[in-house]
């Protein structure tokens, strides 16, 4: 989710109704289970900004990560009282500091524990949805059979699985689909598989649909490449047609984005670009397109140390 919810890129996609629901980054839960007050603030960069909005309020799904099954109780019952829709176990994140702290994908060397969790998770919160989300192992995908025996026998609503394994980071893996086929197949029908990674078009999302039998997808990464993917998907969904974006949908989407970066955060240097509106036009315009040339020439000066 890394750049997803930064400056006032939620609330740009609520206003432009781009998304069905949100899965927030990870609550990272250690010590002690974190305020209400601090858990609503998490929240409210997907709620909608103006309470004039006419739309009614997406679902959120809050996502939680630790190693602690009580506290991670005791604080989804606090989102629940918030008002989520869900709670969602992180047991995928690859970060080496994570994962050396036992959270995060390093879970995944202990099925039995992901399966208590959940467990404890739907008994502590019956009135929300529990989910999961995973990678194919923390070693190997040889782990993934066992892994996923664990999460049928708690039965969470759905698990959401990224195909490759910890170490495999956001690299290649020629047989990410393939996992993705084999884990559709080991899990409960009952427990509905949402498929993450390299899904950056309709057309990939219709191609692994068809290659796997996946329930559905949650994309992350594919927003900042292009923020109509979700309607997108839909759209070829119902009418086989697979829409386009020009140019200029594209840059109005973009400035759009910058003059509401103010209101998130307001830059130091106006004169520079923030690092996810340049990234994100990179995406949609091209490294040599002149608006992104010129932008990454601003901050390639302000790098450099003026002459001695």
């Amino acid at each position: 989710m890394e750049g997803i919810t930064a400056g006032n890129f939620c609330q740009l996609m609520m206003r432009r109704q781009l998304v069905p629901a949100w899965i927030t980054p990870f609550i990272r839960v250690s010590t002690g289970v974190p305020r209400l007050a601090r858990l609503k603030e998490r929240l409210a960069a997907f709620r909608h900004p103006s309470p004039a909005a006419t739309a009614p309020p997406l679902p959120i799904i809050a996502q939680l990560m630790g190693d602690n099954i009580p506290l991670l109780c005791a604080t989804a019952q606090r989102l629940a009282e918030a008002g989520v829709a869900g709670i969602d176990l992180n047991c995928a994140c690859p970060s080496p500091i994570v994962v050396r702290h036992g959270s995060g994908g390093a879970r995944l060397a202990h099925p039995k524990w992901i399966r208590d969790a959940l467990v404890a998770l739907r008994q502590a919160c019956p009135q929300v949805g529990i989910s999961v989300k995973l990678r194919a192992g923390l070693h190997s995908a040889n782990e993934l059979p066992t892994i996923l025996a664990a999460v049928g026998d708690a039965s969470p609503d759905w698990a959401c699985l990224h195909f490759r394994t910890v170490p495999e980071l956001y690299h290649d893996v020629p047989n990410g689909w393939e996992r993705l086929a084999q884990a559709r197949e080991w899990l409960p029908a009952q427990v509905r598989l949402f498929a993450a990674g390299d899904i950056f078009s309709a057309e990939d999302a219709q191609r692994l649909y068809q290659q796997t039998g996946v329930d559905g997808i949650t994309p992350a990464r594919g927003l900042m490449r292009n923020p109509w993917l979700l309607t997108d998907i839909q759209t070829a969904c119902t009418t086989s047609f697979f829409p386009t974006h020009t140019i200029g949908e594209k840059m109005l989407f973009l400035l759009e984005f910058q003059d509401s970066w103010p209101m998130d955060r307001p830059l130091r240097n106006p004169t520079l670009c923030p690092g996810p509106i340049l990234e994100l036009a990179k995406n949609l315009l091209g490294m040599c397109h002149p608006w992104v040339m010129e932008r990454m020439t601003r901050s390639t000066r302000q790098c450099v140390p003026a002459p001695v």
